[in-house]
């Protein structure tokens, strides 16, 4: 079955990969219903003529969208870009991009027009702006009018929709080029040879970060699982962005955050519809310590003592509390942000230095353990159990004052599920339930009276080779995977 229906009038597009069909909009209208009681619907490309209001291009991405089926573009789309006051609050961006890499001169012709296929150029200063305006407007082929101002800046002055039927015979090389890197099929063509992986899925990470979420070894480990699994995963940065839909899902790892390109990946992914692991609920919910503490308070879930702090209570809050305390800032991770304060002189020295960079901290009570569980849970059920020794001659897991990598971390120790005890597995289920059935890492701490204190969910949980597999191996990364394929199936 092909995986994209390409509907249009044009009849030179015979020669595209057969994993795409390509379809008339008459025959796309009247007949393809049936597509809707096939467990997985095909992407539409709609290369229709024309996406003016009730034309054929626009039925079809209307009825497309009526039939479940994944649509470029969407009519919210057409609407969008048919009437410019509709877009005219993206162009201050887009002027700004434009400016940043078109530095050509204020010289004739004033008014230039440029035409991209999936938010492709071949002039390298005009494709970051393409790519753009595509992922604002997924539109498969537009043009944008940009002009020269008195000042000599240039700036974009309109963007319309293009019909394929206006191609120029020069440039249909490389829309169809760009057709086929879009749809994925330009890298089946380059491993023609291989076997054709049934689910493309994009792997997020930063190979500068000092301490991502999952090692190298660990990523090796995801692409040479999911090749047996006739999946191909395939290594992106935050460079890919505007390739996002040519996956079938996006798996995030990096550390996340909310003012970072992780969380813009998830919630682009989000509006067309691609599976997420991190989605931006989780990222939301997880990412702010303040936030969490009062969900984890308003659903009965044991947790720390805590205090929320800004500098007008700062002072009160230091005389009232019981010492040793830990500080925590509400968006730290990997234990940065987070510091023990043992009298009310270093709580306020190390309040004070927390709140120049966020108007509110908490504050919470310290509780001392040998280690800390850590369980891995995968749609609401327990995936992975490891214990987390407190590092070397210290109180956290991390020790990032280390003076050596040895002493930088604390041991740790991975268990068969059947080992651990029943009231930590249920208590870290009880914790994700009210932020989602995604992927999730709890960290419990088990008290010497028997009481379970939650200390924090993680939306984007350590996957490391060697650590958290340590138990399980391969059948981790299989579990995950298997998860994926689940939510694209869906």
């Amino acid at each position: 079955m092909a995986k994209f229906l390409i509907v249009t009038e044009a009849t030179n597009l015979s020669d595209i990969d057969s994993e795409a069909e390509v379809i008339s909009p008459q025959n796309f209208i009247q007949n393809y219903h049936s597509a809707t009681k096939k467990q997985i619907k095909p992407r539409v490309i709609n290369l229709c003529r024309s996406y003016d209001y009730l034309s054929k291009g626009y039925y079809v991405s209307l009825l497309a969208e009526a039939r479940g089926f994944k649509c470029v573009p969407k009519v919210a789309d057409i609407i969008k870009l048919n009437w410019r006051r509709n877009y005219e609050s993206a162009l201050h961006d887009l002027n700004t991009l434009l400016s940043k890499h078109y530095n050509e001169p204020d010289e004739e012709p004033l008014i230039r027009t440029y035409s991209s296929f999936f938010g492709r150029h071949e002039n390298p200063k005009i494709e970051p702006l393409s790519r753009r305006i595509f992922d604002l407007f997924r539109f498969p082929i537009f043009s944008f009018e940009i002009e020269c101002s008195k000042n000599g800046s240039w700036e974009v002055n309109k963007i319309e929709a293009e019909s394929i039927l206006d191609l120029s015979p020069k440039r249909t090389p490389f829309f169809k080029e760009s057709l086929e890197e879009f749809t994925g099929l330009a890298w089946k063509e380059a491993n023609k040879n291989k076997k054709h992986e049934k689910y493309w899925i994009g792997i997020l990470h930063d190979p500068k970060e000092k301490m991502p979420p999952s090692n190298k070894k660990a990523l090796q480990k995801f692409i040479t699982v999911g090749k047996k699994m006739g999946l191909w995963l395939e290594l992106i940065t935050k460079a890919d962005f505007s390739s996002l839909l040519e996956f079938d899902a996006i798996f995030i790892r990096e550390t996340t955050a909310i003012n970072s390109h992780t969380f813009r990946f998830a919630s682009k992914a989000e509006l067309e519809d691609i599976p997420c692991i991190d989605d931006t609920n989780s990222i939301i919910k997880c990412c702010n310590k303040v936030f969490l503490n009062e969900l984890m308070k308003e659903c009965k879930i044991d947790t720390p003592k805590t205090i929320v702090i800004d500098k007008a209570s700062l002072t009160t809050i230091a005389s009232d509390i019981p010492y040793p305390a830990v500080l925590k800032i509400p968006d730290g991770s990997f234990s940065i942000g987070t510091e023990k304060v043992s009298n009310k002189e270093e709580f306020k020295i190390k309040a004070l230095e927390m709140l120049k960079k966020s108007e509110v901290i908490i504050c919470q009570e310290f509780l001392e353990s040998e280690f800390d569980w850590r369980i891995g849970v995968l749609n609401n059920e327990p995936l992975f159990a490891i214990k987390y020794f407190m590092a070397k001659d210290h109180w956290q897991i991390y020790n990032h004052g280390a003076k050596t990598a040895y002493d930088r971390t604390g041991d740790s120790k991975c268990y068969d599920l059947k080992d651990v005890p029943k009231e930590v597995l249920k208590f870290a289920i009880k914790a994700t339930k009210p932020i989602g059935n995604s992927l999730y890492g709890v960290d419990l701490k088990q008290l010497k009276d028997g009481r379970i204190v939650l200390i924090e969910v993680n939306d984007n949980p350590n996957l490391d080779h060697g650590v958290e597999d340590a138990f399980l191996g391969d059948e981790l990364y299989k579990k995950i995977l298997e998860h994926f394929v689940r939510l694209i199936e869906n």
